[in-house]
């Protein structure tokens, strides 16, 4: 039996009333609000001294939503007014360690207290991120997390609930199968805006629950009599909660939703919407453990670009040839060298990639080692420039990103064949990307 409460501890007297202004600790966001379609609030009794109040976003009982009780809800509200207390005192600092021990120090009945996140302060106290343990109930245990910062909650918060409204109405999506580029253009015309209002408005209960964000995705949708013929399609997605690292997870939603009930089976619709049901994919590899130029003054080292065959395959031989075989990888690795900070990184695609896209060399046949401050960087393809400008992003994050730490924008965090990742969709490519921290773990790089 397995049991989650996923709450947060509103600390009024933390409260920053300024206009559009959040604290940092003790305080949730507007956004942060609408993570739940109905978050249960929590006080002690009104004859009760208590600054906290309880706001539980999702309760799990064997994979089934439950309503949390009183009585655990009071119990986390009582580690939060204790930890408030506590940082008035100034017995709270920045320190992560000295924070654990003094919570597992003051509750031991009934509840033990696992770990907590990375400090965060209001530049008048200290409080964590968040706090993570569990009830004791009998003989049964209830794993909880309890957040005190909005911003760490709003990126560690690990569910998202979505309604999709495809650019169909999903009773008629079939009928695109056998329409040519022509009528599938027509057809899509008559989805005006206020259609498409329309069917959100129904598919969201009248709007009874306001969503976190609405995002409009689009597809190619391939013409298969016509070659080199495509529609855009257009799907409206609203989600609830954090949708950060969820692309797997809205991806597999809306190929199931196409599915359920169609006469046609994947590998059609893979023709069909080939980046819809087939993704393309490549793992990305830094040689975070090839240093260049070492500086032991502030750390600053860059990385080596030489490429050394008898050592290519360090990060990929023991990260991936677990899920699929030596062979795959050696036939689809290429090492690309990027100007930031002079490092090389390996990539390798996904086992499913369609046909033609085993190397990335076939998606970025243009790629030079040009600075994008050069005026010949422009010669590149407009596709390939944004590869190069996405890369440069997603290696300066997994240069630093642990599993708790915040993320630098259009970076998502995810947990990829037991490894801690980032990853970044560019264009029309997804790549996921090892960290620094991951390799540290493994043993693949030694800390200076």
């Amino acid at each position: 039996m397995s049991t989650t409460y996923l709450s947060f501890a509103s600390i009024a007297k933390l409260h920053n009333n300024g206009l559009r202004v959040v604290s940092n600790i003790g305080e949730l966001s507007i956004k942060a609000t609408t993570y739940a379609k109905d978050p249960g609030r929590f006080s002690l009794a009104a004859a009760s001294a208590s600054a906290t109040q309880l706001v539980n976003f999702y309760s799990d009982k064997d994979g089934t939503e439950i309503a949390m009780p009183q009585n655990l809800a009071e119990v986390q509200i009582g580690i939060a007014n204790w930890l408030y207390d506590q940082a008035l005192l100034g017995n709270i600092t920045n320190s992560r360690t000295n924070t654990l021990a003094l919570l597992k120090a003051q509750f031991t009945n009934n509840i033990s207290i696992t770990d907590v996140g990375e400090m965060a302060t209001n530049n008048a106290i200290w409080l964590p991120s968040f706090v993570q343990g569990q009830h004791t109930v009998g003989s049964e245990k209830h794993d909880f997390y309890l957040w005190m910062a909005d911003a760490y909650f709003r990126i560690q918060y690990p569910k998202v609930l979505f309604t999709i409204v495809h650019p169909l109405p999903k009773a008629e999506m079939d009928w695109l199968m056998n329409a040519n580029y022509q009528e599938i253009d027509a057809r899509l015309r008559k989805e005006t805006p206020a259609i498409v209002s329309q069917r959100e408005h129904a598919a969201t209960n009248g709007s009874e629950w306001p969503f976190t964000e609405r995002n409009i995705t689009e597809f190619e949708i391939v013409d298969l009599v016509n070659l080199g013929k495509v529609n855009i399609g257009s799907w409206s997605v609203m989600h609830w909660g954090n949708n950060t690292d969820a692309e797997d997870q809205l991806y597999e939603q809306m190929q199931n939703e196409i599915l359920d009930g169609s006469a046609y089976n994947r590998a059609r619709w893979e023709e069909k919407i080939p980046d819809l049901f087939n993704p393309l994919e490549w793992y990305a590899m830094p040689r975070f453990d090839l240093l260049g130029v070492v500086d032991r003054t502030n750390g600053a080292s860059t990385y080596s670009p030489i490429v050394d065959h008898e050592t290519e395959r360090r990060i990929a031989t023991p990260y991936l040839t677990p899920s699929m075989s030596a062979d795959h990888v050696i036939k689809s690795l290429q090492t690309f060298t990027f100007m930031y900070k002079s490092i090389q990184v390996g990539f390798v695609a996904k086992l499913n990639n369609r046909a033609g896209m085993k190397k990335l060399g076939a998606v970025y046949p243009d790629y030079q080692l040009i600075s994008s401050l050069d005026s010949d960087f422009e010669r590149m393809n407009e596709s390939t420039m944004e590869f190069v400008r996405g890369m440069e992003d997603l290696i300066a994050a997994a240069e630093v990103v642990t599993p708790l730490s915040l993320l630098p924008p259009g970076v998502t965090r995810i947990e990829r064949l037991n490894k801690v990742c980032v990853a970044k969709r560019i264009g029309k490519v997804k790549f996921v990307m090892f960290t620094r921290w991951q390799m540290v773990q493994d043993g693949l790089v030694v800390e200076n």
